[in-house]
């Protein structure tokens, strides 16, 4: 309570300042550059005329979260949440759809490597990091699979000058050391340089008394990233190389410990033509390799071992027609191919690939208004076709209001684990079967005559298991009276059906069941963002975003309306039916999201930065055993987590000393990535 109060007081005190300085506003002259943004469209297009919802975190804001990786900054924006996975992992949940429904880029490329659906936003260091693209909502349109959600987008730093060098150190708690360096160079005019190296390393942490393993082992990362640019009349020529390498150990006891290593690296190259002004053309070539090794042993015996090695190559043509200078037409071709070799498939060597067509006309209607169309048609050897299109209007209102409009329908095709996993687990006897394995494997069983009953017949195993798909809105407002303040307003509802999830098939003799991926219901999200920003003084920022979430299984609604669905307050009271007001939703979703930040800057160089976000309460497992999480269920309680910096320049060195998790907020049992305060100082050399 003591936080909540804290918070609210610094939001009052920034209201009342912007209350104050509106006096001011109509004697103002300050120009903004209006910012770009390529991801939304693979065109370069001006933020404020996107007809699509999507934000900009720029070099700026990364700097001031003294951020170490991926995860502390998204963390911070409106609609995104980070949530670990039962691996460790940390991914990013959007407008209520889980992190294997968002794409997530690195100048344009995918990023792979989901063990168990998420991708581990941990690896990925953000010292290189220009700007930060997220598009959300459906963008399989110009992206297919994996982007239901939306899509995010880091964009790398390109040398500006002849000699550029950045170097910044961190040390926190956790004995936590994050050193960079980023070097930049333009030779002879034309060819463009960067070169950025981070080593992250930790002690780990343990936040549960008495247990095997600490809640995060000890580790360290690596990442190097090469980045070149050409650039002439005709010719742009892009490429990069990055490597990533992470080593962490773990100790069960004096007898049992192992290892965990992960390593990765891209290559990709970019060509682009331009004849002349109205004609582009873009080549695209993409290979990235992701492999992890994990050990363990037992009095030097090796007592269990994973692997999973998996590769993607990707090419992609695209010509870009400048009809006039308000209208574009893109269309292009695409071909991708993925492998995957790992440990508990029925196949350990998979493969799949697809080819896919794809065209998009930007244009305006009048001078005030814009839109885009486009689709997608993706081929591929393991699932039927999908066409995916999406449309977006925006128009402007006055000078001060503009409205979006937007629709697209997204796809998620089945991952190789849905269809080739073949695991069981060695200690309870359950096994979870992939699709296309199934047919083989129980049929095997029924030969030995391990299977007890059959609930699913073979036969529903042929054919191929469908992409699961969805139909995206978004319908935003946008109010700037002035350069100070800027409010954006989006009512976003995202429905998915032939959702992949997994069910009972068979019952083994041994009495355990055999699980198989299915599709089975309908989803939907939808709810409200607010996002805010005020320039309280020429010296103090402030933001406030605001959404609400409502996340619901269509199944569950209708089972409940159907007087299908009961609970129990306690195993052992009378059980009573369920009500539609009484079904909270799905699992690890809050309805209510609050995010403020305040900067405020001196003309001495000193800045002092402090941020905040509140979740209401959301539940995690259903415990009364009607398979729906109700308001009888237990709930992880609403939280407040506050960071604090300070900052101060001094020629080219900046110092810096803060605490992220002011005031020590910890869950351990159910918020196993939150590690407690951490208190960090860092040191910044820019030349």
């Amino acid at each position: 309570m003591r936080t909540l109060k804290l918070t609210l007081l610094v939001a009052c005190v920034c209201f009342f300042q912007i209350l104050k300085a509106q006096q001011t506003f109509d004697t103002l002259n300050t120009n903004i550059l209006d910012e770009v943004i390529i991801s939304a469209t693979k065109t370069l297009r001006q933020l404020s005329t996107l007809p699509l919802p999507a934000k900009l975190i720029s070099k700026e804001e990364i700097i001031k979260s003294n951020s170490s990786s991926l995860t502390e900054i998204l963390d911070d924006q409106i609609g995104i949440f980070i949530v670990p996975d039962f691996g460790g992992s940390n991914g990013v949940q959007m407008q209520g759809l889980d992190s294997e429904y968002t794409l997530l880029l690195i100048d344009g490329y995918p990023l792979i490597g989901r063990q168990s659906g998420t991708l581990d936003l941990d690896r990925i260091s953000v010292g290189n990091i220009e700007k930060i693209e997220i598009i959300k909502g459906s963008s399989s349109s110009l992206y297919g699979t994996d982007a239901i959600g939306g899509v995010i987008n880091l964009i790398t730093s390109e040398a500006q000058k002849d000699l550029s060098f950045n170097s910044n150190y961190k040390y926190s708690s956790y004995n936590t050391n994050d050193l960079s360096l980023n070097l930049g160079t333009i030779v002879n005019h034309n060819h463009r340089f960067n070169v950025y190296l981070n080593s992250l390393s930790s002690d780990g942490y343990d936040l549960i008394e008495n247990d095997l393993m600490n809640t995060v082992e000890p580790y360290n990362r690596y990442t190097g990233f090469i980045r070149y640019n050409y650039n002439n009349k005709k010719w742009t020529v892009f490429s990069s190389i990055r490597g990533y390498i992470e080593n962490q150990d773990f100790k069960l006891n004096d007898n049992t410990y192992g290892d965990n290593i992960t390593n990765e690296f891209s290559l990709n190259t970019s060509i682009k033509y331009s004849s002349n002004d109205r004609l582009m053309v873009i080549i695209d070539n993409y290979f990235t390799n992701y492999k992890n090794d994990e050990e363990l042993k037992s009095n030097n015996f090796n007592y269990e071992e994973s692997f999973f090695d998996q590769s993607l190559y990707k090419t992609e043509l695209r010509s870009i027609f400048g009809l006039n200078e308000e209208n574009k037409l893109t269309f292009g071709i695409g071909y991708s191919n993925e492998l995957l070799s790992r440990n508990n498939f029925f196949d350990n060597n998979v493969s799949q690939n697809s080819t896919n067509y794809f065209i998009q006309y930007e244009g305006f209607v009048f001078e005030n208004t814009n839109y885009i169309f486009g689709a997608r048609l993706d081929k591929h050897n393991q699932y039927q076709s999908v066409f995916s299109p999406r449309a977006a209007l925006r128009t402007k209102l006055n000078d001060n209001v503009s409205i979006k409009l937007s629709f697209g329908k997204g796809f998620k095709t089945p991952d190789f684990r849905e269809l080739y996993f073949n695991f069981s687990n060695s200690t309870s006897g359950y096994s979870v079967i992939g699709f296309n394995a199934a047919k083989e494997i129980i049929s095997n069983l029924q030969d030995l005559n391990q299977i007890a009953n059959l609930i699913i017949s073979e036969e529903e195993f042929n054919g191929n298991l469908k992409p699961e798909t969805s139909l995206s809105f978004n319908l935003g407002l946008n109010y700037k009276p002035n350069n100070r303040i800027n409010v954006d307003i989006n009512l976003f509802r995202n429905q998915i059906k032939n959702l992949i999830d997994y069910k009972i098939i068979a019952t083994k003799i041994n009495g355990q069941n055999i699980f198989s991926y299915y599709n089975l219901n309908k989803v939907y999200t939808q709810g409200l963002e607010v996002n805010s920003t005020f320039k309280v003084k020429d010296n103090i920022d402030f933001a406030i975003g605001y959404q609400y979430l409502d996340a619901k299984d269509n199944d569950a609604v209708n089972r409940i309306e159907n007087g299908e669905v009961y609970a129990r307050i306690s195993p052992r009271s009378s059980s009573f039916r369920i009500e539609s007001n009484d079904y909270f939703g799905l699992y690890n979703r809050s309805k209510h999201n609050i995010n403020s930040k305040i900067t405020i800057s001196s003309k001495n160089n000193f800045q002092i930065y402090f941020k905040s976000k509140y979740r209401s309460r959301f539940g995690l497992m259903d415990n009364n055993g009607n398979d729906i999480l109700d308001n009888y269920d237990q709930f992880v309680n609403p939280f407040i987590i506050s960071d604090l910096s300070i900052s101060k320049k001094i020629k080219n060195y900046t110092f810096t000393m803060g605490s992220d998790n002011l005031f020590d907020y910890s869950d351990p049992q159910n918020l196993p990535n939150n590690p407690g305060r951490i208190v960090y100082s860092k040191i910044i050399i820019s030349i």
